[in-house]
């Protein structure tokens, strides 16, 4: 009697059932990453990169001319965040004196989200600069808006600024 080599209960035997169950699995693991991956993605960045894009727009020439003027001014700024959370800001003019009486607003945020951006309102300090407290940032890299204007109620600033600073761990 001829022994069958496939009546060996030990040996299982590929068949459509187990190639079925194959390709479910690996298609089921690639959309479990693949909704992960969304998720992480969608939660984490919310797409805007201007806040009202279509009026900043319709406003670029005046964005221009006022960039024009304001290089014109010849003015400098040297802005500085302490670990404390202490603000300093200081704005000179071309002859290095400081501009004075200045309604300054300043904002910080992180490069890729607006989530902890904050808005300051500087106050004038005896030295000719302009100051104020904010919650230690946290290490990482930041943003700073500096926008100067002649008085608190005008609607047009006479001096515009941006940088990214690198708070140190």
């Amino acid at each position: 009697m001829a022994e069958n080599s496939y009546s060996d209960s030990s040996q299982t035997r590929l068949d459509g059932r187990h190639v079925l169950l194959a390709v479910l699995a690996f298609f089921a693991a690639v959309l479990a990453v693949n909704a992960v991956m969304m998720y992480a993605a969608l939660s984490t960045y919310s797409g805007v990169t201007s806040a009202e894009p279509y009026r900043k727009g319709l406003h670029y020439n005046e964005r221009v001319g006022a960039s024009e003027r304001q290089q014109q001014l010849n003015w400098n700024d040297v802005a500085k965040i302490e670990p404390n959370g202490k603000v300093t800001l200081s704005i000179t003019g071309a002859d290095g004196r400081p501009i004075r009486n200045l309604s300054v607003d300043l904002s910080i945020g992180r490069p890729t989200t607006n989530r902890q951006d904050r808005k300051l309102r500087l106050l004038a300090q005896d030295a000719g600069g302009y100051g104020a407290q904010v919650v230690p940032l946290e290490p990482g890299a930041w943003i700073i808006d500096v926008e100067a204007r002649a008085t608190a109620t005008d609607e047009e600033p006479i001096f515009r600024s941006r940088r990214r600073l690198w708070m140190a761990p």
